[in-house]
């Protein structure tokens, strides 16, 4: 395919989370791209909680590192503390968190942006507009205005503008303009973005105070330390770049309660100020007072922001009280009766686009050219804008080539969950992801998702061939040892029950393969040393990946069998322009539900709250027949 040249194939907009991944890729799938950010000092800035991952969002993080994106890398270089949470429950819902030092993440981040600036260019600009051609379903961009630099022609525009498209900042009753602290907001932009005619909606996010680490009493706090070997997300990492830091967990008591109570009002959230809905899974502190009244107290984090914890940010205290009810409410709370704010709390409130409006790989529908990733789709979290990113990012670049989009299926990966949730129900609060989003969460671990995504990577050029080559190697020794263990057969003789015993296992009464006393409940691969010395050689991820395929052997084979089923159902597509009003026997609510989220296929239609099984047979069986008529 002769392509016309042009300055960039892929010009990205925001230096986030998301801009960040999308340029990389971009830059990986092999085409020319730019990166259009305000300021090349700020790019992969943490404006709020200055940690990475947890569950459901620590896997969509190795699923980044398994496409080859570059946050988890950013994550162990800069990471001040490393965690797995959920570590006694099953693997599924297992995930690593890293507390980091927020400076030294952007300084990682940009380290390894200028890696592609032989092939990509970061341009310290602001972008005011687009520019297509055409009209309704047959528009397609052409390029993006900049303040400074003036129109870049480009195939492809990727917006990921986080909070920034018509940001207010709130402190009380104190409205100021932004996205973030000390950054103006992008109104030009946001005024282009409802010229296309695009579905813009007003969310509502927000910030904690940030506290001066020496005047915080830890004393009689209970530490939260690190764990020792400490888990990392990127394969490549081998030691801790940085030194150490323990958290601290306090609570909020009836006397926090009764000040947020007593100044409800001067609250922005609850003034009236704030129309944007705000995110129901991470509330503010005066949303958790006013949801919960029954419980007297709350969790609080003290989480340090840099490796000499001169900054600490109090998880779970984000507001939008005005400065001095922050100041009575910190001073309430055990540990921090002497607490100096260096800085406020703050809600933003901002523009997104409602994310019904994007095909499944993030590009407008019937707008040729034109992705969406990170908050600008309703999303929170610096993992789902990562995610978000990373693919749209390379579909932009792919669709420049002309090649296929990548569309990631619910039970390959977490980010094919959330792009779904996203396209097919949309939000109506910003969406956060949560492993019991996951309806296949056990085939989707942190521990599997190289292999998971190795073809859609390769295929998309996002990752090489001796990546690909090490994920193989992990795959193919998880087989080579179960063979060997399912080939060793245990024979009933004194010495091999002695051992059994000592090991504190039942003795065997007839031969048994060691892979069958590894599926007995409570026996860990160590036990087996005794009788099998040889897996003490294994490394720690291949170990992991061998426990977990033999203990959850039948759980696995059920849940892929379930996936296969249902996911059949996503190859029924409706008709663009389908009138489902006119379908015999639906009832009226399913049909109200289907014609204001015009599902794309059966699966997104089941997957609708309140649809029920009977609807989706009628839906099937009007599928095919619309596929039947010439």
């Amino acid at each position: 395919m002769t392509l016309t040249r042009l300055p960039f194939d892929v010009v990205v907009i925001g230096g986030g989370h998301a801009g960040c991944e999308a340029f990389a890729a971009a830059c990986r799938v092999g085409v020319r791209a730019a990166l259009v950010t305000p300021s090349r000092q700020a790019v992969g800035t943490q404006p709020c909680n200055p940690a990475v991952g947890g569950p459901g969002k620590g896997h969509l993080v190795r699923e980044v590192v398994a496409l080859g994106g570059i946050m988890g890398e950013v994550t162990d270089r800069s990471g001040i503390q490393f965690r797995t949470l959920n570590r006694t429950r099953g693997p599924a819902v297992r995930a690593t968190r890293v507390q980091t030092d927020s400076a030294v993440y952007v300084l990682e981040m940009m380290v390894r942006l200028e890696q592609f600036l032989d092939r990509g260019t970061l341009l310290e600009d602001t972008a005011t507009a687009l520019h297509w051609k055409g009209d309704g379903p047959s528009r397609r961009i052409t390029g993006v205005q900049l303040e400074r630099s003036g129109f870049i022609p480009t195939r492809s525009v990727v917006i990921t503008t986080g909070t920034f498209l018509r940001g207010m900042l709130f402190i009380g009753d104190e409205m100021t303009p932004g996205g973030r602290r000390n950054t103006p907001p992008s109104v030009d932009l946001a005024l282009s973005l409802e010229r296309t005619g695009l579905p813009l909606i007003r969310l509502k996010t927000g910030t904690c105070p940030r506290l001066s680490g020496d005047s915080i009493d830890v004393s009689s706090l209970e530490p939260q330390p690190g764990d020792d070997p400490p888990p990392f997300f990127s394969p490549d990492t081998r030691s801790c770049a940085l030194p150490q830091r323990t958290c601290h967990l306090t609570w909020t008591g009836e006397h926090t309660h009764a000040i947020i109570r007593e100044n409800m009002h001067r609250s922005a959230m609850y003034s009236g100020l704030i129309s944007g809905t705000g995110p129901r899974y991470c509330p503010s502190i005066e949303a958790k007072i006013n949801r919960f009244a029954d419980k007297d107290r709350h969790q609080i984090f003290l989480e340090p922001e840099d490796r000499d914890g001169r900054i600490i940010y109090p998880s779970g205290l984000s507001t939008s009280f005005p400065r001095d009810v922050q100041e009575a409410m910190v001073h309430s709370i055990p540990g921090l009766e002497r607490a100096r704010i260096v800085r406020f709390g703050y809600a933003v409130e901002y523009d997104a686009v409602q994310p019904r409006c994007l095909s499944p790989h993030l590009e407008v529908d019937g707008f040729a050219g034109l992705f969406l990733a990170g908050q600008i789709l309703g999303t929170s979290g610096y993992e789902e804008a990562a995610a978000l990113g990373l693919i749209a990012g390379a579909n932009a670049a792919l669709l420049a080539r002309g090649d296929a989009p990548i569309v990631l299926r619910r039970d390959q990966a977490y980010a094919g969950v959330m792009i779904d949730d996203l396209t097919g129900t949309g939000v109506d609060e910003p969406y956060r992801m949560f492993t019991s989003r996951a309806e296949y969460r056990l085939l989707l671990r942190e521990d599997n998702a190289d292999e998971r995504l190795l073809a859609e990577g390769l295929r998309a050029g996002l990752i090489d061939e001796t990546a690909a080559r090490r994920v193989r190697q992990v795959t193919d020794a998880v087989k080579a040892a179960g063979d060997r263990l399912r080939e060793t057969v245990v024979t009933p003789s004194s010495a091999n029950n002695a051992t059994l015993r000592e090991a504190g296992l039942d003795e065997v009464k007839k031969p048994s393969s060691l892979l069958d006393l590894a599926r007995r409940e409570g026996c860990a691969l160590a036990r087996l040393l005794p009788l099998a010395p040889w897996l003490g050689e294994l490394d720690d991820r291949t170990r992991t990946r061998l426990e977990v395929d033999i203990r959850y052997e039948g759980y696995l084979g059920r849940q892929e069998a379930q996936a296969k089923r249902l996911g059949e159902m996503d190859t029924v597509k409706f008709p663009p322009q389908m009138v489902f009003r006119g379908i015999s026997g639906l009832r009226g609510e399913v049909v109200e539900k289907l014609e204001q989220l015009r599902p794309a296929t059966l699966g997104q239609a089941s997957r609708i709250p309140g649809i029920t099984p009977a609807a989706i047979e009628i839906l099937r069986v009007y599928a095919k027949r619309q596929s039947a008529t010439p």
